[in-house]
């Protein structure tokens, strides 16, 4: 009974928070710009930015087929991803001469296809919506993914390219929020079959939250400098999600034990592509400010 009644709080305090970070991710970042514009001056920086990523694998084996060989369609292939267009925001400081930091908001989404749907070992356990007697489709499927992640970035500039132009190497790291969609490509087996989706986790689609995921990231970009105010940003880089379904299908590893053979839901790191283009808005270049706040900085420590 405490069980049960402990797991039914812990899903109701995940709803909330769920929802409170979707609702209030906006405002909280406007108030960190207001009140460290406020406490700092020209200390900081701030960038807007488009991305588009997909989604490319998922690093190692953690889940191990079934052997039921006879029962995988010919000719099935795994998703093709699709390029999916989201968006980001950060605020920056540069702590010392060529190191910069920060905090970003970050929106992805992701999607992919199969023309001819392999045997996923997800179809074999009891969340399969799908009735006995039809479990193991072979009709196009498709995955929409949506990704919301709170991230501490680092910035380290390798070198100068010109007046104008600087390298820099990203990293990231922090909490991703994975949500996903997971179903037949044309409406008409939806309904023939009568599943709205195949698998739903953090949508409207599903009464459970978003799937809390580390999230690490590394990369490369450019900054050029239009004016004293206004820089061109792009980079390029991967990021690497713990969790199993970012490509819309969770994992489950096929167990078997003498004669007894089972089903066991496993995790794995699923690794994304990302490029990212926008504005950063500041009131001095970068080599100024990385002066500026080096001044700042000796002067609270000595």
């Amino acid at each position: 009974m405490y069980l049960f009644w402990f797991l039914a709080e812990e899903r109701i305090i995940l709803q909330f928070a769920n929802r409170c970070f979707m609702k209030y991710t906006l405002l909280s970042f406007l108030f960190i710009l207001v009140f460290f514009e406020h406490a700092a001056g020209q200390n900081f920086r701030y960038r807007i930015s488009a991305n588009g990523s997909l989604f490319l694998t998922e690093i190692g084996s953690t889940e191990i087929n079934t052997r039921f060989n006879d029962i995988i369609y010919a000719d099935s292939e795994k998703f093709k991803p699709e390029i999916k267009a989201g968006a980001e925001a950060e605020f920056l400081m540069p702590i010392r001469d060529k190191l910069e930091m920060g905090l970003e908001f970050k929106y992805n989404e992701l999607a992919g296809k199969t023309e001819t749907a392999p045997l996923y070992n997800f179809f074999l356990t009891r969340f399969n919506p799908l009735s006995d007697t039809y479990r193991y489709p072979n009709e196009s499927l498709i995955y929409s993914t949506k990704i919301l992640s709170v991230l501490a970035t680092s910035r380290f500039y390798l070198l100068p390219a010109d007046d104008e132009t600087s390298l820099f190497l990203k990293t990231s790291a922090g909490v991703s929020f994975v949500g996903t969609d997971f179903t037949f490509l044309k409406p008409e087996y939806r309904v023939e079959y009568g599943v709205g989706v195949l698998y739903s986790r953090g949508t409207r689609n599903s009464e459970y939250p978003k799937k809390a995921a580390f999230n690490g990231g590394i990369g490369l970009g450019t900054i050029i400098e239009f004016s004293n105010k206004i820089s061109f940003y792009a980079d390029v880089n991967s990021s690497f999600i713990y969790s199993d379904i970012v490509n819309g299908v969770p994992n489950y590893a096929y167990i078997q034990q003498g004669e007894e053979a089972s089903l066991k839901k496993t995790n794995s790191l699923a690794m994304i592509a990302q490029i990212s283009i926008g504005i950063i808005y500041s009131d001095t270049t970068v080599n100024k400010l990385i002066r500026n706040n080096t001044r700042r900085l000796q002067k609270i420590f000595r």
